[in-house]
């Protein structure tokens, strides 16, 4: 045996605790391992992701939109879905446009089908949502009328890229800039202007507006979503109505 190196007391080992210890030994230290392992334990939930927000419970009653040929809905779309799955949301909810190019997942007696945030009911409380006729007959009767229905937010749902469209009027003095195709709620939009990033600001009928302008363009855009995904996306032009495809996402 090497020297300088004390034989294992077979009374007293990491292995096996004797019932009487010898004098000046130490127990394990059990309670501090358990306090290291609920440590780790909390560490793990707290670094998780936060848990998906509870479904709204309410009511959901039906309408129809009017199609119009450059603006549909309070979120001012440059068409009706072509699917027509589609809502209306209460004022609180839409958020003063926040809420636009959202989706909803909602569950009825017959289903669940999911729908994009396109307009405002002004009349619907929180919890009252507005489908389109062909969204609601896939959860419920028409002739119901009202059906009950839990809803909640879609997280990262599958949409195309991104597309741009300014609105009418706009021009190298007046910035007015809708985001479609987003999924996610935004959290900012910038132009890049003489080189910084200016911040625009969102009104209730969906469009990023910077008052002073940016200039004739074309322009470098970013786009933050609430999650923290962004994109960046160069060489969108002054073309007012257009809707201008891209192949950028948010990630």
């Amino acid at each position: 045996m090497a020297t300088g190196v004390e034989p294992i007391n077979p009374e007293f080992s990491l292995l096996t605790e004797s019932t009487t210890p010898l004098a000046g030994a130490r127990r394990p230290r059990r309670r501090t391992a358990v306090a290291l392992l609920i440590g780790a334990v909390a560490a793990t939930l707290l670094l998780a992701a936060p848990p998906a927000a509870a479904a709204t419970s309410g009511k959901a009653t039906h309408y129809e939109a009017t199609g119009g040929s450059t603006t549909n809905g309070n979120c001012s779309f440059p068409a009706l879905p072509a699917d027509k799955l589609y809502v209306a949301v209460s004022p609180t909810e839409y958020a003063k446009g926040a809420a636009c190019g959202t989706y909803l997942d909602v569950t009825g007696p017959r289903g669940t089908v999911r729908v994009v945030v396109m307009d405002k009911c002004p009349e619907c409380a929180t919890g009252h949502i507005d489908l389109s006729k062909t969204a609601f007959a896939k959860i419920g009767a028409l002739s119901d009328g009202i059906i009950p229905v839990t809803y909640s937010t879609v997280k990262n749902p599958t949409v195309p890229a991104l597309n741009f469209r300014f609105k009418n009027g706009s021009s190298r003095w007046w910035f007015a800039l809708q985001v479609l195709n987003h999924g996610n709620r935004l959290q900012s939009v910038s132009v890049q202007v003489n080189g910084k990033w200016v911040a625009a600001t969102l009104a209730d009928y969906n469009y990023w507006i910077y008052q002073p302008g940016a200039g004739p363009g074309p322009y470098t855009l970013l786009v933050k979503d609430i999650y923290g995904q962004q994109a960046i996306v160069s060489g969108v032009t002054m073309s007012p109505t257009l809707v201008q495809t891209t192949t950028a996402r948010l990630k």
